[in-house]
This record gives structure tokens, sequence and C-alpha cells, in this order.
């Protein structure tokens, strides 16, 4: 049954299962489910409330008023101080692969060029995370742009469009069709800066239940997943039938509607719809590390950056839950192959592929590729006229390890830079051995050879031309960390 009336404000019974839904693409395998009586096999009494708002979802939620709803992880963590026991991770319904992004004039040439710009979002969740996060990277506070607060992304999208904002931070499909309908007046006077796509693990939207209700109804809550992912699977093994069905439950809803099988498969085409078996493979319960803790520890520490969470908040160390997917885990008739739902039925592909990278050098690497970002990192500090880097330092290499991590997509240049004392040509190949040293590390701890250029620039490039004092020598001492992407024809 579906319930599109807020207004009824009723505590649903244990042996009902209401889910509080937006109209986020991501949410709607619970329509297929529904469709094909997925909850009917499972003998679950699923019903739906549409609830648009997060902050009403999650206040529903807390209360009992709902079971369990889809909620971007920033979102849900951001509201964990202000409700610590209201719900609990049990699966992540997809991530935004190109969904969200910053949109810029086309004369900002990267991310450390947002420095002193104005920049429009909305006011609360995810926007502003994707914000806090870029400004992070690139070592820049609020206090470096003009931030623009906005209610909704209709008057984000028209501060771009009046040339009010240099850049904005929106998702699709206001993203694409506002640079589309800028660049059909004005040929190339935008861009899409950055987006989700490049940074894949950033935004996973997840699925939460009432912490009570979970506990009181385990078996509930495992129905609910089964009927999930098996509506999940139906998607990913049949997209085009999915997306046409799609379209007609959706469009007879005012809350999505009206609403083509072309728009459902573009929208579609933004996100990675997470089957059973990658849900597994997050949580850790196949194989390897459980990879949705490491994702929360980032949430929240770009959250607490900016001043968007108190310093001292910690996450419950139960926010969330493997045990019900662990009893999914054998459930065959659920599990798909790994399947970019942007692909194909005919020809699937697995995102588990690496992206291979091609070798470049000090030359090359400047004419195949674009500047993203030079990362802010702490200082690397190598042995006295050596090229050792000292064991102090080896954290700094170890955050870039996890910068690469969270930017699969993008090369890596490693800049070495020395003060003035000694001889040029000493300088040049002291810092350029550094460099490699530096390079030897990341390669040594998994990363592709192919995929990091190291160069040394010896004195040449000083931050202060004429060195006065040990201050600025140790200035003009530097690594640098710079983050480029194949540009694409």
């Amino acid at each position: 049954m579906i319930d599109d009336k807020w207004d009824d404000y009723t505590i649903p019974s244990d042996d009902e299962f209401t889910m509080g839904l937006d109209s986020w693409i991501g949410g709607t395998p619970v329509l297929i489910g529904l469709s094909r009586g997925y909850n009917d096999d499972y003998s679950l009494n699923l019903n739906i409330k549409y609830i648009s708002a997060d902050s009403d979802r999650i206040r529903a939620l807390n209360e009992g008023r709902i079971h369990a709803t889809e909620m971007s992880l920033p979102s849900f963590m951001r509201f964990q101080e202000k409700y610590p026991d209201s719900a609990v991770i049990v699966g992540i319904t997809d991530f935004s692969r190109g969904a969200d992004g910053i949109v810029a004039k086309s004369e900002v040439k990267d991310l450390n060029d947002i420095e002193g710009r104005r920049v429009s979002y909305v006011a609360n969740g995810t926007g502003k995370f994707i914000l806090n996060k870029f400004l992070r990277l690139v070592g820049l506070r609020y206090q470096d742009i003009e931030p623009v607060e906005r209610e909704n992304m209709s008057e984000v999208i028209e501060d771009l469009k009046s040339g009010y904002s240099d850049l904005i931070v929106s998702w699709s499909p206001d993203m694409n069709i506002a640079v589309n309908e800028i660049n059909a007046k004005k040929p190339d006077s935008v861009k899409v800066l950055i987006n989700t796509k490049e940074v894949p693990d950033l935004v996973p939207t997840m699925l939460v239940v009432n912490r009570g209700y979970a506990e009181r109804n385990p078996e509930m809550v495992e129905n609910f997943l089964r009927t999930w992912f098996a509506a999940s699977k139906y998607i990913i093994e049949k997209p085009d039938r999915a997306y046409e069905k799609l379209a007609e439950l959706m469009s007879e809803n005012e809350e999505y509607g009206p609403v083509s099988k072309e728009e459902v498969e573009a929208s579609f085409k933004d996100i990675k719809l997470m089957s059973l078996n990658e849900n597994l493979e997050y949580f850790g319960i196949n194989r390897g590390e459980n990879r949705i803790e490491s994702i929360i520890n980032d949430t929240v520490e770009t959250w607490k950056r900016y001043g968007d969470m108190s310093k001292g908040f910690v996450p419950s160390d139960d926010v969330f839950s493997a045990g019900y997917l662990e009893k999914l885990n054998n459930d065959e008739e659920l599990l798909v192959g790994v399947v970019d739902t942007g692909t194909s039925e005919n020809n699937p592909q697995s995102e588990g592929q690496k992206k291979e990278f091609k070798e470049q050098n000090e030359q090359s690497i400047e004419q195949n590729t674009e500047r993203v970002a030079k990362v802010d990192i702490p200082p690397v500090y190598y042995d006295s006229g050596k090229a050792t880097v000292k064991a102090e330092s080896l954290p700094v290499l170890d955050e870039v390890l996890d910068i690469l991590s969270q930017f699969p997509e993008y090369y890596l240049i490693v800049d070495a830079h020395t003060d003035s004392v000694g001889s040029d040509e000493s300088n040049l190949k002291l810092s350029k051995d550094r460099a490699l040293e530096v390079k030897k590390y990341l390669v040594q701890n998994g990363v592709d050879e192919n995929r990091i250029v190291a160069r040394g620039w010896g004195e040449y490039r000083p931050i202060v031309a004429n060195e006065l004092t040990e201050e600025d020598r140790a200035k003009n001492r530097r690594t640098e960390f710079i983050l480029t992407r194949e540009i694409q024809n």
C-alpha cells in the first residue's frame, strides 16, 4: 500500500513495515518490490509514506512513525547528534556516480581556484557536505570563499544562470539540464568541475531502520531486505523492463510524475544501484575489510571540519549492523553479478575492474591530463641532505594513499622542491630523488606505478623568491601532491 499523505501521522503496528520514501531514484526498488509482490513472497506487510524532507523522515523514524527509510549517509550522520539512537544502518541502496557535483563558470580552472569566488548551495544536507569535502581537500575554509546558502535547488540554479555565482553545488537532473541550457545560449560558458563519478564512494544512500523496531522484529527487517534486494536484482538484470515499469509506477504518483522511460534510464546512469553481492562486500561479510566504517569516519570528519558537527561527537559503535545482511549471505536467489546499471542488458560490465593508467612522463602528464586539485597535506620531512623520508612523515604518505583510494580515476604528480642552499645541480638531483622516494613508498603500498609521476624542481620554483630567513627556506622546501585527470576528447 502507498500512502502519500504525511498528515496521516499514526504509529504503525509491529506486524506491518512502513518505509518513508522521498523522490530519489535510488529508492524506487521498493516500488518494483510492491509491484512484483516480492513483499508477499517474504510475508512482509509493506507500506510506503512519501516524506520529502530528510529532517521530517529522520524525525518520523525516531518517533516510530515509520520503520525504515533511505537517506544519504552525509545527511544521516549529521542527524546523529540530535537523534543518536534513532536508527541503525542495515544496507546501501546506491552510490551517487555522477548524480552530484560542482558546476562552475568556464574560467574556474580547478578546485583550488574556488578561493575568493561566490559559491551557491542548498543550506543543509548532501550539497553542503560535498562542498565541505572539496574545500577540505584543498585546504580552504568558508572564510576563503563567498558562500551563498539557498533554501532549494531552483534558487541555486538561478544563481548560476544569472551569473550571480561563480560555482554551484548541484545534483541531477537539475545539474545536467542547467549546464545544457546555459551552454546552448552561450557555448562553453559553464562546465561540470567535478562530480561523484570521480569520487565513487563519497555519497552512498543508506537503508536505515528504527533501532527499537529492528531489535524487536529482526525477522521483519531481514524480510524487508530480501524484498529490497529481490527488486534491485530485477532492475539490474532486466533494466529495460524495469525502467518501463518504473516510469509507469512513478507517473502514477505526484511525488515523481509524469516520468518517461528515457528519464528513468538517464537517472539510473548517474547512480550505482547496489546488489546484495556488493552490500556483502562493502560490509566486509564476504571478503576483505568493512569499507562502510571508513566511509562513515571520513563523512563525520568532513562535517566536523567546518563546524557542522561538534568536534567531540563520536558515532555509536553500532550505528551500522552487518548482522541482518549476514542472514542473507547464502540466499542465492537474491545474488547477482556485479553489474553497472548504466550498461546495457546484453553487455554487463564489472565495476570492480580497476582503471588502467597509461605510463606518463614529466612532459606527457602536462599534455594528456588536466589539474583537478593541489592537495592540502602536512609537510613531508626528509633526512638532512638525503632523500630518505623521516619516519614521522610516513603517516602523511598514508594520508596520500587514502586520498588516492577516494579518487581512483586520478593521476598523482609528486613535485619536490628545495631551498637555495647548495648548488643548482645538487638541489635538482636531491629534489628528484625525494620525489622518487615518495613514489616508491606509494607503489610499495599498492598504487599503480603508472599512476604517479615524480618530478624534482630543485630551487627553480620557490614560494619565497628571496630567501632571507630559515622560515623562508622552510617554505621553499616542500613536496606537493597534485591530482590530475585525463583530458576528455
